[in-house]
């Protein structure tokens, strides 16, 4: 009897140190998850205050030097998802960023050289004006594209949803001031096609995440 009654006993406290390590690790999770909100959180108020002070030339300058940074993100990792992604929806999305984007960047880089603007270095886009004066977002984009590194198969659909979901909202954070603040008309209309383009994504992403239950 007195066995039988320590080995029940051994079992409860075992299911109980199972109990308190799930709820551990899921309390981790969530701390995890509130941190990477707040930072991107940080991140798009930096964004929005920097061009929310731009005007003129200053805004133009600033704008197409940081978007084709951004758009060169997102083309590698649309890239990269062409070949590692499972889902046929994400392929899609991957050749439309693919497909469009590029055709941006070099629009982009022909405005610098109509308007008499400093060239970013297509071999190095990076090098501009958002890692000089916005570093955080510069850091953030390096840091997305590193977390898709080593997965594959759910794992890297998941993340890549997750991570291409914030890169595009910070793609439309820097586009919202541009109708205001921008000095050419081209530039405001870009903006505007960023914020349609990249918000209907948005939302075809976050219904990809629900749909396959990530």
């Amino acid at each position: 009897m007195k066995k039988t009654q320590f080995v029940a006993f051994g079992l409860i406290i075992i299911l109980l140190i199972f109990v308190i390590l799930l709820l551990n690790d899921k309390s981790q999770n969530k701390v995890d998850s509130s941190t990477e909100t707040s930072q991107s959180s940080q991140s798009d108020n930096q964004t929005s205050s920097m061009y929310a002070n731009m005007t003129g030339d200053q805004f133009d300058k600033a704008y197409l030097t940081d978007m084709i940074a951004h758009h060169q993100g997102a083309l590698n990792m649309a890239s990269q998802a062409r070949e590692l992604a499972t889902k046929a929806e994400i392929r899609t999305l991957s050749d439309s960023i693919l497909s469009s984007q590029a055709t941006e960047v070099q629009q982009m880089m022909d405005w610098q050289q109509e308007w008499k603007y400093s060239a970013t270095d297509s071999s190095n886009p990076h090098a501009g004006h958002m890692m000089e004066s916005s570093g955080s977002m510069g850091d953030d984009m390096a840091n997305m594209e590193a977390k898709l590194n080593g997965l594959s198969g759910e794992a890297y659909d998941k993340e890549f949803l997750k991570q291409m979901i914030l890169h595009h909202q910070q793609a439309v954070d820097m586009s919202k001031y541009a109708d205001t603040n921008a000095k050419h008309q081209e530039v405001k209309d870009l903006a505007r096609t960023v914020i349609t383009a990249q918000e209907k994504e948005i939302a075809d992403m976050k219904s990809w995440q629900q749909k396959w239950g990530y």
